[in-house]
């Protein structure tokens, strides 16, 4: 039994510790038009390691009736970190997500 608990122990100390984590792992970074009526958000085709720069893209074709593309944001709600287009955003060990933010139209 005590060496079944340690065996657990030991498996979850890697986990936690990140160990198992793949060196030679890549992430993308994925646009999202967050409720946009017509076009495409863009498509970043590059693969990242953890540490590499990404250029965040424009808006490509996306257009919301009423509203104007003002920037991306990492929380659909705009909650999370804001990004304009041409700015850098450093990848770490996850894909990125960048939903469009939206302000109404003067």
């Amino acid at each position: 039994m005590r060496k079944y608990v340690i065996l657990i122990l030991f498996v979850l100390i890697i986990i936690c510790t990140g160990c198992s984590a793949n060196p030679d792992a890549t992430y993308r970074v994925w646009y999202h038009g967050n409720e946009n009526t017509y076009g495409f958000p863009p498509n970043d085709p590059n693969e990242y390691k953890t540490g590499m720069e990404a250029v965040v893209l424009g808006s490509n074709t996306l257009l919301k009736t009423g509203y104007v593309f003002k920037n991306w944001n990492t929380k659909q709600d705009g909650a999370g970190t804001s990004y304009d287009a041409g700015s850098k955003i450093t990848i770490k060990n996850l894909a990125v997500f960048l939903y469009a933010m939206w302000t109404p139209a003067p």
